[in-house]
């Protein structure tokens, strides 16, 4: 179910939806999903197969103009050109799955209760028993029919290609004091791109180690890794500050 439509048939009975019993295997991609009256949303948001991927929360992707309520004043044909706007997210699920078929392992989805559990990186990384993949390859996935309902989150980026790998990374600082600016990253892969970004902002003591999750158009193996520190504007201290020690998890099976 690429987006399956909301509208009419959101929170209805089983029998006039898809759902886990129309076939062996169900497997969604939710893209635009919400309420239609309040979000303006073609897809369904509840939960409707197997295996329901939800890429970005499932319902703003990352690229697309987000639509915005129209105020009472406006006439009919001012809300029906802001209605037509949401194709954009809603056909991203069909350019995920095509992206899929030659990029499989960028879609890995890890399955969480709620977007926010995944994005503070309460679910990762993949169990022994693997991650399920987002797309084509979605039947791959051993477990996929065990239960009904698997909430699978993930991210994408905002242009093709889409597909984005899933990093743990634990920066330990050394410094001679406190001092407050940004912790960076930049990470160079195996073909040379080369990514930068941000870990933590605000206050750093020497010894302590931050981490962030990161989803990185870098694929593979990470050939270089650069600690960069940029101090606030306006702090006086003049102590230094350093990398001790960078930690990079992959998270993928």
């Amino acid at each position: 179910g690429l987006d399956p439509a909301g509208p009419l048939f959101q929170y209805t009975p089983t029998m006039v939806r898809l759902d886990p019993s129309d076939a062996k295997f169900v497997d969604i991609i939710h893209t635009h999903a919400g309420h239609l009256f309040f979000d303006f949303a073609p897809g369904i948001l509840q939960t409707c197969g197997h295996l329901d991927f939800y890429p970005n929360g499932g319902k703003k992707m990352p690229g697309c103009k987000q639509l915005r309520v129209p105020p009472a004043t406006r006439n009919i044909n001012d809300i029906m050109r802001e209605y037509r706007s949401i194709g954009c997210g809603h056909k991203r699920s069909l350019r995920y799955y095509a992206e899929s078929i030659i990029t499989p392992n960028g879609f890995v989805g890890y399955q969480c209760e709620t977007y926010r559990a995944f994005v503070v990186g309460d679910c990762f990384p993949c169990p022994k028993e693997g991650c399920p993949l987002m797309g084509h390859y979605a039947d791959k996935f051993l477990h996929k029919t065990e239960k009904e309902q698997q909430k699978v989150y993930l991210n994408t980026g905002p242009s093709p290609p889409y597909a984005r790998w899933r990093k743990e990374i634990h920066v330990r600082v050394s410094g001679t004091e406190t001092v407050k600016g940004d912790i960076d990253v930049a990470l160079t892969g195996t073909n040379g791109i080369r990514k930068r970004y941000t870990i933590d902002r605000g206050t750093f003591k020497p010894g302590n180690t931050y981490l962030n999750y990161i989803d990185t158009e870098i694929s593979g193996n990470i050939s270089k890794v650069e600690f960069l520190w940029k101090r606030h504007l306006g702090h006086v201290h003049r102590g230094c500050m350093g990398a001790e020690e960078v930690t990079i998890i992959s998270g993928e099976n």
